[in-house]
């Protein structure tokens, strides 16, 4: 953005002077905003990430606790519960973890 303003628009120097710091304070205020959206847009973006990654992990060592007593108790309904029982308090465990980690 030019500094410059052109002295026949029937401004005084002075005004043209403060036309033009202005317009650069302006520029500056722009510049800033948009460097503190893409920091916060990045942010967001590392910390969905972080989340994915906890949530995937999560659920594949639920689901490899799972499979595990499965084939421990094969086919016993009271053993197949006792599984099923110790699957949900771990996932309650994660997700308690994910959610005091990344918050509510």
């Amino acid at each position: 953005m030019s500094d410059l303003v052109p002295f026949s628009n029937g401004l005084s120097p002075r005004q043209a002077i403060q036309v033009g710091r202005g317009r650069r304070k302006a520029a500056l205020t722009l510049s800033k905003h948009g460097l503190k959206t893409a920091l916060a847009v990045e942010i967001e973006r590392l910390d969905t990430q972080a989340v994915a990654d906890v949530v995937i992990a999560a659920t594949e060592e639920e689901l490899r606790v799972l499979d595990f007593g499965l084939s421990l108790a094969n086919g016993s309904a009271a053993k197949a519960e006792l599984v099923a029982r110790k699957a949900q308090l771990l996932s309650d465990l994660n997700n308690w973890r994910i959610a005091r980690r990344f918050g509510r």
